[in-house]
C-alpha cells in the first residue's frame, strides 16, 4: 500500500497529542479543591466520553493509514478515490486541533495559572473545536458516505468536535474563575459568563447540527450541558458560591437541564429528516 505523507502527518500529530496528554501535567490532574470555583464545570461522569473520543480516533488515524493504492501501479477504484480525497481535505483541520491539543497541554499547566497567562489555554482549546468544526463541516459537505466512513471518520471527529465545544467554554469559564478569584472580581462576573457560554452552546448545537444535518453534534453538546447540570444540582462548593443561593442555583440547573434537553430533541429531529429521505 501507498501511505502519502499527508496520512503519515495524521498519524504523527495524533501520536504527539497522545504523548502530550499522558505526559505534560496538567491542572486537571491536580486537586480540584486547588482550583476556584468555575459555574460551568460538568460532573466527573461526561470525561469518560474521552475514552471513546480516543479510542475511535485511534481507529481512524489505523484506517485512513489503509486507504491507499497498490505499489504495483494499479489504479485505484473510483469509491477508493474518492476516499483519499476526502481524507486529504480534512487532514490539514486535523493536523492544527491535534497541535492545538499538544499547545494546550503545554498551556494548562499549574505555572500558567494566573489571570495573566491562563487565557492561553482557553485559546488552544478553541483552537481543537474550530479545527474540527473545519474538518467537520468538510465531512457533512459530502452527500454521501459510506457505513465504513460514517464510523471511523464521522462519528470520531463529531464526538471530539462537539465535546471540545463545550469543553472551550469551560477552560474560558475557568480563566474567569482564576480573575475573579485572583483580582477580586465579582461573582457576578462568573455568572454572566455562565450565561453566555450556556447561550453559545445552545445556539452552536441547535444551529451547526440543524445546517450540517449532524444530531450527534447536537447530542454530544447535550451530553456536556446536562453534566453541567448534573454537577450543579449536587455541588455544595457551589451552593455556597453562587450568587443568590441554593434557590438560584436550582433555577440554573433547570435551565441547564432544558437546554440538554431541548439539543436532544434537535438531534432527533434532524434523525427524523434524515430517515424520511
Amino acid at each position: 500500500m501507498v501511505v502519502r505523507g499527508w496520512q503519515l502527518a495524521n498519524a504523527c500529530f495524533f501520536a504527539g497529542n497522545v504523548w502530550a496528554v499522558r505526559s505534560i501535567a496538567r491542572l486537571d490532574g491536580r486537586n480540584s479543591s486547588a482550583l476556584p470555583t468555575n459555574f460551568l464545570t460538568p460532573a466527573p461522569y461526561a470525561f469518560a466520553i474521552w475514552g471513546v473520543i480516543y479510542m475511535m480516533e485511534y481507529l481512524f488515524v489505523c484506517w485512513q493509514l489503509l486507504q491507499g493504492c497498490s505499489l504495483r501501479g494499479q489504479p485505484c477504484a473510483p469509491q477508493r478515490t474518492e476516499r483519499l480525497q476526502r481524507l486529504k481535505r480534512i487532514s490539514p483541520a486535523w493536523c492544527g486541533a491535534n497541535a492545538c491539543q499538544i499547545a494546550w497541554c503545554f498551556a494548562f499547566r499549574p505555572s500558567l495559572d494566573t489571570p495573566q497567562l491562563l487565557w492561553i489555554s482557553a485559546v488552544c482549546l478553541t483552537g481543537i473545536a474550530a479545527s474540527l468544526g473545519l474538518a467537520h463541516g468538510k465531512i457533512c459537505e459530502e452527500s454521501s458516505l459510506s457505513f465504513e466512513e460514517l464510523i471511523f471518520m464521522y462519528v470520531p471527529l463529531t464526538l471530539h468536535f462537539g465535546w471540545t465545544t463545550a469543553a472551550a467554554l469551560v477552560n474560558w469559564n475557568g480563566y474567569v474563575s482564576r480573575c475573579s478569584l485572583d483580582l477580586e472580581w465579582s461573582a457576578w462576573v462568573k455568572v454572566n459568563a455562565l450565561w453566555l457560554s450556556l447561550l453559545l452552546a445552545g445556539s452552536l448545537g441547535t444551529l451547526l447540527s440543524l445546517r450540517r444535518k449532524s444530531g450527534l453534534y447536537a447530542l454530544t453538546v447535550a451530553w456536556a450541558v446536562l453534566a453541567v447540570a448534573s454537577h450543579s444540582s449536587t455541588s455544595e462548593e457551589l451552593r455556597e458560591e453562587f450568587p443568590g443561593g441554593e434557590d438560584a442555583l436550582k433555577q440554573m440547573a433547570q435551565l441547564e437541564n432544558f437546554l440538554g434537553l431541548s439539543l436532544i430533541l434537535v438531534a432527533l429531529s434532524v434523525f427524523w429528516r434524515h430517515r424520511k429521505r
